[in-house]
């Protein structure tokens, strides 16, 4: 891992909680953000705003979430509480929210999502 990196790969994690799991990532050296459960793809956009304090112009689509993603300037971990919930609600939105997280996570800076199970 290169210098200034925080020592995780980034990519697609799962985890059991989310206040634990973003404490651990906040000493690794992550800025990390806890996602509020979702239970609808409306509800998973504003969550994912408020989390990212996303400008007014995000669209809530995968477009748009790519385009705030793509803006990051430091190493991001989006811990996203619940998700299996939302997967369980929304199964074809979560395949494609968490396809984009993985995709995301191939550039830089780096990006890790854990997605939190309950």
């Amino acid at each position: 891992m290169s210098a200034g990196r925080p020592p995780l790969t980034p990519g697609v994690y799962r985890a059991g909680g989310a206040g634990p799991t973003a404490a651990a990532l906040r000493g690794s050296g992550w800025d990390a953000r806890v996602v509020a459960p979702a239970r609808s793809t409306p509800d998973l956009y504003a969550a994912l705003a408020a989390a990212l304090d996303l400008p007014d112009w995000f669209g809530a689509n995968l477009d748009a979430l790519w385009d705030c993603l793509a803006e990051l300037r430091a190493p991001t971990a989006l811990v996203l509480a619940g998700w299996d919930a939302f997967a369980r609600a929304e199964p074809v939105d979560a395949r494609r929210v968490a396809d984009l997280l993985a995709e995301r996570a191939r550039e830089d800076p780096p990006l890790v999502a854990v997605l939190v199970r309950g």
